[in-house]
């Protein structure tokens, strides 16, 4: 998870190891958009990201017109941006507006320039308040080109998801960030989860799903592609998420976020029976019920597994607890 103030930490501070999914531990907005600065960015906080931040229109065209190609503008006026997008849209290859307050026109007239273009990665996130026939409009829009979609924050419903997914499948998804929305109901994404080729990243964090929702995630898991999953900040508990990572061992999770869950030891001890036989390297369990015990029996099995991040903090872990775990993780592996 990104860094929160008050996080409890094992070992001193290490830099944790970029990755271009967020982590779910923003604010969630309550029907307005949240403030935005460039601590809020979602595609330009990662170290080796090439996407530049940018937070006026003046300065989106500034930095196109100096060569940029990825770019992310945060909380400019959105009628002056889409009004620049119109004029540079064919030289980005990436594209993000976070906050910028998109009304229903807005949001057309930035379809209506991305249309032709072959942009590869598009966001509006923090952006709620929109109709859901605007965003359909959106969506259909879109070039097919594009493989990475992020539409964080947006107020979406699960009436959204049989839209988003009708025109997303008209080209293949490799990312697909939808946290801190108000789904409840995932199934019309789980045909992309379950595909043997395309999604990779799926960030489903923040919203309002139950165990019923994990259950059909660890359904679709076994043979896909995905690599990275995100369901921290949802109302999951071990009935959910103990056969979420039972079936681990049929897929590629690499990234496996369940912070401030409801999970416990019996998602723990079902992790450490199958760790050996996953790929999984980066673990958040932060702000869950496990416990002491819990945690140290999972220490215990890391020598034999890949990972070499794991977020347990903001669990009020024991100092002798957090002893024992360093002692017990290989050198290179990293706690939060």
């Amino acid at each position: 998870s990104s860094p929160r103030r008050g996080r409890q930490s094992f070992s001193p501070p290490a830099p944790t190891p970029p990755r271009s999914i967020r982590s779910t531990c923003r604010g969630r907005w309550c029907g307005a958009a949240m403030e935005v600065d460039s601590d809020n960015s979602r595609w330009a906080q990662d170290e080796d990201s090439t996407v530049v931040w940018c937070e006026s229109a003046e300065a989106l065209l500034a930095e196109v017109n100096q060569g940029a190609a990825d770019v992310e503008v945060g909380a400019a006026d959105g009628a002056a941006v889409v009004e620049v997008i119109g004029k540079v849209a064919p030289r980005l290859r990436s594209l993000s507006l976070v906050g910028c307050g998109l009304d229903a026109q807005a949001l057309s007239r930035l379809g209506a320039a991305l249309t032709s273009t072959q942009l590869k990665a598009v966001g509006v996130s923090n952006n709620p308040g929109v109709e859901l026939a605007a965003w359909n409009a959106f969506w259909q829009a879109l070039p097919m080109t594009v493989s990475k979609y992020d539409f964080g924050d947006c107020e979406l419903g699960n009436e959204a998801l049989p839209l988003l997914m009708a025109a997303l499948v008209r080209g293949r998804v490799h990312e697909l960030m939808l946290d801190g929305n108000s789904l409840t109901d995932i199934r019309p994404i789980l045909p992309a989860v379950s595909e043997t080729a395309g999604l990779t990243e799926l960030d489903l964090g923040d919203n309002s799903l139950e165990d019923s929702q994990a259950l059909l995630v660890a359904q679709a898991l076994p043979g896909s592609v995905l690599t990275t999953l995100v369901l921290g900040r949802n109302g999951i508990t071990d009935a959910g998420a103990v056969p979420l990572v039972q079936v681990l061992p049929q897929t590629r999770i690499a990234i496996l976020h369940l912070d401030s869950t409801q999970i416990g030891d019996a998602t723990l001890d079902a992790l450490v029976s199958v760790l050996p036989a996953t790929q999984l390297e980066e673990l958040h369990i932060d702000e869950t019920r496990v416990t002491d015990a819990g945690v140290l029996r999972l220490c215990q099995a890391l020598s034999t597994s890949r990972i070499t991040l794991l977020d347990a903090g903001d669990n009020n872990l024991s100092e002798a607890t957090a002893a024992a775990i360093e002692a017990a993780l290989p050198r290179d592996t990293v706690v939060e």
